[in-house]
């Protein structure tokens, strides 16, 4: 009776340990979806403006992401520590935009980042942009158009599978997800803005110009950029097409909220947010580009169909 006691003592023990084993065994073989562990060599990048960094995370969420743009800091008036600049220099990838007033100070260093072996992307390079209306200064705000941000996701996503080959498949993978939401977000801006009583839009800065292209309506701006200020001649020509067009919303980003509210008062209009997406936020690019569809689609009166 004692030796079968034992036997069966030994017996759970032996089971016990068994479980115990095969825990370990799939805790170990256990990881993230999507994810490459490279570790400690993950790929360090710096984008200049928050938009890129999100495709990035996008693309590879493994890869340690920074944008240099703090969060609520307006990226036409920021200027680059020593500390930034020191940093770049300790990266494996950077992208910013190019020549215009938002991080044109790469340019400064970018031929001695190459000479360290860091990949550039420099998307001014690889993609058309616009000048402003109202200057010959290039207008950055390329990430705003759903279709140039994919074209910039396919950049991106080239050169990483170039600094990360092993991981060729997994990132051709989470391009795929994310190249068909951005499609679905092209086709629900082409559908929206396509039934529209208003073809005039006015936002508090000249932010709108690649959506408008894109879209088919036409934007107009109180100010270039958010610390100008407006000239009498320019409200008195806005004051004209808000009575013209029946326009009765102004459109503004964070920076602009103070021209927003003078231009309201003075006008009689209603302020609608817009997010530019150019620093920090909790929120996802495309429900950020959603919510602004929305904003465009007041302003614009669209026909809005199924809650969109």
């Amino acid at each position: 009776m004692i030796k079968d006691y034992q036997k069966t003592k030994d017996f759970f023990s032996f089971f016990k340990v068994s479980l115990i084993i095969l825990s370990l065994i799939l805790f170990a073989c256990y990881k993230e979806p999507e994810k490459i562990e490279r570790k400690p060599s993950t790929l360090k990048v710096y984008t200049s403006l928050f938009a890129f960094e999100h495709f990035v995370k996008n693309i590879l969420p493994d890869a340690e992401i920074e944008s240099l743009i703090p969060k609520g800091v307006d990226p036409h008036q920021f200027e680059p520590s020593l500390k930034d600049i020191q940093n770049l220099y300790s990266a494996n990838m950077i992208i910013y935009i190019g020549d215009t007033d938002l991080d044109r100070w790469i340019d400064k260093i970018k031929d001695e980042l190459i000479q360290r072996g860091i990949r550039i992307i420099r998307l001014q390079d690889s993609l058309t942009l616009k000048k402003y209306h109202s200057s010959k200064e290039l207008d950055p705000h390329i990430w705003l158009d759903p279709v140039i941000s994919l074209e910039i996701l396919k950049l991106i996503k080239n050169i990483i599978v170039e600094l990360s080959p092993k991981g060729k498949d997994i990132i051709n993978r989470n391009f795929a997800n994310y190249e068909q939401k951005l499609k679905e977000l092209d086709n629900a801006y082409r559908e929206t803005l396509s039934k529209c009583i208003l073809k005039d839009v006015i936002s508090t800065h000249e932010f709108l110009n690649y959506l408008g292209a894109r879209y088919g309506f036409t934007s107009h701006f109180i100010v270039q950029k958010p610390e100008n200020e407006p000239s009498p001649k320019k409200i008195k020509m806005l004051k004209e097409l808000i009575k013209k067009k029946g326009i009765v919303y102004v459109i503004s980003e964070p920076e602009g909220e103070k021209i927003a509210k003078i231009f309201s008062q003075e006008t009689g209009t209603k302020i609608l947010n817009f997010n530019t997406y150019h620093t920090v936020t909790e929120k996802d690019y495309i429900n950020a580009m959603k919510d602004n569809l929305k904003v465009l689609a007041t302003v614009l009166k669209c026909e809005i169909k199924n809650g969109r």
